[in-house]
């Protein structure tokens, strides 16, 4: 039998660190591009095979594109606090055009590609179902942008919420939590679904062996804003912050953020829970431990 190549992007990003080991771990021959030998040297360490290139100029890496049996689109942009309304949807267009080119040099190979669930908005009226029409925060619009730019017959997008692990805007909030620099926006009873990492990982592998469409993947029984920032706190033995209003801590954060923190949704994951997958994490047993960054060498 022949081993089947994944074409990954965004191989060295959250999400991408913890598909590329289990992909491998299931047989496949990664390709991953990397822009920098950092990023190679991630990705190598993971047991894939870098490709150097960048997004924006697929036609230095068309061929190895081409070899791929499966590929995965999880470059979207690193959105780290302050992101401000008019970054946000600069870094959207940059998003899109890079998706394009990848859609122009892809062929009919399948692909999963990485998303947001903050397309959805804030809503509270009940959860948010993959069938349901985007109403896209600022923070998403990278996220909608890149949707658009792949559609085509053979796309599956896995619109994840709030990740938790060694990197990203939860690891932003935590480490903003123990220098004291982080207030909770608004009044904190918003719903924040949660997924951790590898959790991600298996769902985006999950996606990729079912029908072209849109998936859900989220712990059940989505935390409020406090109930994250509380065991955040508890952990860390800092005080649990002020409240700011969205207006006031858009100063801080940048709009785009503060929106995004104060956004209320829950997740309908039926989809990814029809084809087997469940998530192994639970942020209150695991929250902390994946936020963890692992030490160098």
């Amino acid at each position: 039998m022949s081993v089947r190549v994944a074409f990954v992007t965004g191989g060295s990003g959250l999400v991408g660190s913890a598909l590329v080991p289990l992909l491998v771990e299931r047989g496949y021959h990664v390709l991953a591009l990397a822009r920098s030998r950092t990023a190679a040297g991630k990705v190598e360490g993971a047991g894939a095979e870098p490709v150097f290139g960048d997004l924006a100029r697929p036609e230095g890496w068309a061929a190895e594109l081409r070899a791929a049996d499966v590929v995965w689109h999880l470059a979207l942009p690193r959105l780290g606090p302050p992101v401000r309304r008019l970054r946000a949807s600069r870094l959207a267009r940059e998003a899109g055009r890079a998706a394009a080119g990848l859609r122009a040099a892809l062929g009919d190979r399948p692909l999963v590609a990485l998303s947001s669930t903050l397309v959805y908005g804030s809503r509270a009226d009940r959860p948010a179902r993959e069938d349901d029409p985007p109403a896209p925060l600022a923070l998403a619009g990278a996220a909608l942008a890149t949707e658009r730019a792949l559609a085509g017959p053979e796309l599956r997008v896995v619109r994840l919420p709030w990740v938790y692990g060694p990197t990203g805007l939860i690891w932003d909030a935590a480490r903003g939590l123990r220098e004291g620099r982080f207030r909770v926006v608004g009044a904190g009873d918003n719903r924040w679904p949660m997924i951790s990492a590898p959790d991600a990982a298996a769902a985006l592998l999950a996606a990729s062996e079912g029908p072209p469409g849109v998936y859900h993947a989220a712990e059940p029984a989505a935390p409020t804003q406090i109930e994250v920032v509380t065991a955040l706190c508890t952990a860390a033995r800092a005080r649990r912050p002020d409240h700011l209003p969205e207006r006031m801590a858009s100063l801080s954060m940048g709009g785009a953020v503060a929106q995004a923190f104060a956004s209320n949704l829950e997740l309908d994951c039926a989809r990814l829970g029809d084809l087997g997958w469940r998530p192994g994490d639970s942020w209150r047993r695991d929250l902390v431990r994946r936020l963890e960054r692992p030490p160098t060498r």
